[in-house]
C-alpha cells in the first residue's frame, strides 16, 4: 500500500509526499522514498505534513492518532484493520480532537456496494438468509476482514443479520467480497472484486484531500463520497 500511495501522490497535482514512514529497524530506513528518505520517526513526519495516511497495524495507528494531539498535523486517514474492541474504542475516541477518516476499505466500489447491500436488506423479507464471503491473499492476517465487517454492518442497517461470514485466505487475491441474500425460491448475489491495489490508494488519497477542509470528528468513505 505504501508503494501504491507514493505512485498516486506523485501523479496528483494537489498532493505532495513530505514524509514516508516505515517500521523501526527495517532496511528501508534512510533510503529514498521518492524525494524524501524513509524514516521510522512518526513525530518528525507529523510536524511537516497536513494529513497522515496510515495502512499499518492497530498499535501504530493509535500511537499516531494520539501523537497528533501535540503536533501540527491533526488529520488521519486510516485503512488499518484487525482492532480489538478496546483498540477500536481508543482510536474512535481520538476523533474528539482530530479529523479521523476510518475505513476498512477505501475502494469507491466497496462504498457503493455497502449502500446497495443496506438497501437490498431493507427491501427484502426478514426470513431471507444473508451470508458474506470474504476472500483475500494468504498474508492477510485478520479474518473476517474489515471489509467483511463493513458489509455485515450494512446488512444490519437494512434489518438483516448475516447468518455466516466465510473468510478464505488464498494465493495473491487482492480482495473479493460477495453478499448472498436468498429465499427458498431465489437468490440475489452482490459482488465486488478488486483488480488493482491502486484502487485503495486512490480512495485513500481522495479521502485525504477531502478531509483537509473538515472539522474534527469521525468520518468514513460514505462521508467522503457524499453517499
Amino acid at each position: 500500500m505504501g508503494c501504491a500511495l507514493r505512485t498516486e501522490i506523485a501523479k496528483h497535482g494537489d498532493a505532495k509526499l513530505v514524509a514516508a514512514l516505515v517500521a523501526p529497524g527495517t532496511k528501508l530506513v534512510g533510503t529514498d522514498a521518492g524525494g524524501v528518505a524513509f524514516t521510522s520517526d512518526i513525530r518528525s513526519g507529523l510536524e511537516i505534513c497536513d494529513v497522515l495516511i496510515d495502512f499499518s497495524n492497530p498499535k501504530a495507528a493509535i500511537d499516531a492518532a494520539l501523537m497528533m494531539f501535540d503536533t501540527s498535523c491533526r488529520t488521519l486517514i486510516t485503512g488499518t484493520t484487525g482492532y480489538s474492541a478496546t483498540e477500536e474504542k481508543a482510536l474512535v475516541q481520538a476523533a474528539n480532537a482530530i479529523t479521523l477518516v476510518k475505513s476498512g476499505n477505501f475502494s469507491i466500489g466497496i462504498c457503493v456496494l455497502e449502500s446497495l447491500v443496506a438497501k437490498a436488506a431493507a427491501a427484502l423479507p426478514k426470513d431471507w438468509d444473508a451470508d458474506i464471503l470474504d476472500i483475500h491473499h494468504h498474508k492477510k492476517i485478520d479474518a473476517p476482514s474489515g471489509t467483511a465487517l463493513m458489509l455485515s454492518r450494512a446488512l444490519e442497517a437494512g434489518g438483516q443479520k448475516p447468518s455466516d461470514i466465510a473468510s478464505l485466505r488464498h494465493g495473491g487475491v487482492i480482495g473479493e467480497h460477495s453478499v448472498f441474500l436468498g429465499s427458498d425460491m431465489e437468490t440475489i448475489t452482490l459482488t465486488h472484486s478488486a483488480i488493482d491495489r491502486a484502487v485503495f490508494a486512490k480512495g485513500a488519497l481522495t479521502a485525504a484531500l477531502w478531509a483537509v477542509g473538515q472539522d474534527k470528528g469521525l468520518y468514513d468513505m460514505a462521508d467522503v463520497l457524499g453517499l
